[in-house]
């Protein structure tokens, strides 16, 4: 995934909302066309999976899924409206969702 930055230029990147840095270390992926060939590159879980999983792991509806990498670590961050109507992020392993 690095590579594939580097080679468009973070910064551009980053400015035209295709990734956004979200804290000192975590990257994350908003743009689609952008994530699906991390997550093809990287082998991980696709986003239909970890939805599907969640259905049965969460209470509330996902509303929202980004591809972020924490470190070396690739995460799926899904905001979920819960059954009072806040929504809050749940992090979730983007290779082995919900393994623990």
């Amino acid at each position: 995934m690095l590579r594939l930055l580097h080679a468009f230029g973070l910064s551009a990147l980053v400015l035209g909302g295709a990734v956004r840095p979200v804290g000192a270390a975590e990257l994350c992926i908003e743009d689609w066309s952008t994530a699906l060939p991390v997550v093809k590159e990287e082998r991980l879980a696709t986003v239909e999976t970890v939805t599907g999983l969640a259905k049965g792991k969460i209470r509330g509806d996902v509303v929202k899924v980004t591809l972020c990498q924490q470190g070396q670590r690739w995460v799926y961050r899904l905001l979920v409206r819960g059954p009072a109507g806040k929504h809050a992020p749940i992090y979730v392993d983007a290779k082995e969702p919900f393994a623990r």
